[in-house]
């Protein structure tokens, strides 16, 4: 088993606080995003970050190939379980966003996060989450079905040039959705969404829950 390199500082929005930590895995933007749109790639926040600090990009190459290996299960819940065993940890709820950079990329690497999410699905402590547009690969591992485990929590990423076909397939299995919309449009198109207003996803924590099914931000 070998520890793998899961981000536990958090983010500008995703801080740790007495209550909760985060856990965090990023993989390559758009190399690592096969239903990328022309708007997400255009304003993709991870890729400039890729350009600006140059630790960045080789950590998320390492990241995917490591993603690639057949034990990358079995390492990911080692290296999970040696974090929630640490003192750090004691007590904490643990929201473990993947992807806040790259998306699942194949059928075999979603599948693979479901074994992980499966094997703590009676942990209490631990929630995981993700923004997504590789919707025919959650799908295809097991999305709707029994064997998806309830800890495990998919969002459909959506943008104003999301394809019909994805559109399609969130109405069909009724994904939760994360879109934005520009603000001075927001009251007209924001119906029946809840706006993200939050600085502090620890505080909120909707996006990790069920409770809000649409849930939309400002573009400012």
């Amino acid at each position: 088993m070998k520890k793998l390199n899961v981000n536990t500082n958090g983010n500008k929005k995703l801080q740790n606080t007495d209550n909760v930590r985060f856990m965090i895995w990023n993989l390559p933007a758009v190399k690592t995003c096969p239903f990328r749109t022309q708007m997400c790639e255009q304003s993709c926040y991870a890729r400039k970050a890729e350009r600006v600090y140059p630790q960045v990009l080789p950590s998320r190459e390492k990241n995917f190939n490591d993603s690639l290996e057949k034990d990358f299960s079995e390492n990911m819940v080692y290296t999970i379980e040696t974090l929630l065993n640490s003192r750090a940890y004691k007590g904490k709820t643990v929201y473990f966003r993947i992807h806040e950079s790259g998306d699942f990329y194949n059928e075999e690497y979603a599948k693979k996060w479901v074994e992980i999410a499966r094997h703590f699905s009676e942990d209490n402590r631990i929630v995981f989450e993700a923004y997504t547009k590789s919707l025919a690969f959650i799908i295809a591992a097991g999305y709707g079905t029994p064997i998806w485990p309830n800890n495990f929590i998919i969002r459909a990423s959506v943008w104003n040039d999301t394809k019909k076909d994805s559109l399609e397939l969130i109405d069909s299995y009724n994904f939760p959705i994360y879109t934005a919309f520009p603000a001075q449009d927001f009251e007209k198109l924001a119906q029946g969404y809840t706006e993200c207003k939050c600085e502090d996803c620890a505080t909120c924590g909707k996006c990790y829950k069920r409770d809000d099914h649409k849930i939309a931000v400002k573009i400012h």
